[in-house]
């Protein structure tokens, strides 16, 4: 039996995201992305990951706080 490798552009589990960020931000990620043999979708990923995990922390910590002051 042969399995088909899906390429992530045209996987419908995944979606593009894009922005623009400083040009040398951008260079020292790709040179990071390159030096860590880490493709850079990945390292965009665990990033994101990341980012909305503390994201998500803070809310908590804002949600705990607002309900022991008020005395629930």
């Amino acid at each position: 039996m042969t399995k088909t490798v899906v390429a992530k552009r045209d996987d419908p589990k995944y979606a593009q995201v894009s922005g623009y960020i400083p040009k040398k931000l951008a260079l020292k990620f790709k040179a990071n992305c390159t030096m860590q043999e880490t493709d850079q979708s990945e390292a965009l990923e665990r990033a994101i990951t990341l980012w909305l995990e503390e994201i998500n922390q803070e809310r908590e910590k804002e949600t705990t706080s607002t309900s022991k002051s008020s005395g629930k």
